[in-house]
């Protein structure tokens, strides 16, 4: 065999620069893949779903719902004066349920917890860019919400009005009117929730309303 040409070793150093440009250039995504482990996400999504629905049942059995101090009973699962902090003095102050007849309905806190405990992690669309000042100094991530439903909510996805469309958003990338997502604070390996999107608080407003369909 003869040995290689100055013209092979040219096209094979050619080739080798080529192919670590197009590895360097993978790098950014696969590090964004590896950063977000939704398998870990859901583990802390669930202990904090757990302590949070241990938070609400002290809530209720405190003397006076309404006018208990959220920050400081809920210090461990939602954000201190956050959007989270107004969303649950409502859900303190809303009516538990309702009877018709011999049928019972569930009141919006319960809907709320039962459509939390259905939903998974399914992504991540990084900081959430807030343009209210109140609350700039929370860094809130956005981790986008799979809500199954038994198949009953697949109208509500595929209602065009709602969803524009309906679709997981690219990892890192923040997306309105395409995904259900819920704002966490990330610190020490554990989540403290910050707020509640308009889409995903819709779909709560939804499954309420099926109970009456």
């Amino acid at each position: 065999m003869s040995p290689p040409t100055f013209l092979d070793l040219l096209w094979l150093r050619r080739f080798w620069l080529l192919a670590l440009a197009g590895f360097l250039a993978l790098q950014p995504g696969l590090a964004g893949a590896q950063a977000f482990d939704r398998q870990a996400e859901n583990q802390r999504y669930r202990q904090w779903l757990g302590d949070f629905k241990q938070d609400l049942l002290r809530l209720r059995r405190s003397p006076d719902p309404k006018q208990a101090d959220i920050d400081a009973l809920f210090a461990n699962t939602i954000v201190p004066g956050s959007r989270a902090t107004g969303l649950v003095k409502e859900l303190a102050a809303a009516k538990t349920g309702s009877t018709s007849g011999e049928i019972h309905f569930a009141g919006i806190q319960r809907v709320f917890l039962a459509a939390l405990s259905d939903a998974v992690v399914a992504g991540d669309g990084g900081v959430y860019p807030d343009t209210q000042a109140a609350y700039q100094k929370d860094a809130l991530r956005v981790r986008y919400m799979h809500v199954d439903g038994g198949g009953r909510l697949e109208r509500y996805f595929g209602n065009p009005e709602v969803f524009k469309p309906y679709r997981l958003p690219d990892p890192g990338v923040f997306a309105r009117d395409a995904y259900p997502f819920l704002l966490f604070e990330v610190r020490d390996g554990k989540l403290r929730l910050g707020g509640v999107s308009k889409e995903f608080w819709d779909l709560v407003k939804f499954i309420d309303a099926l109970q009456y369909a």
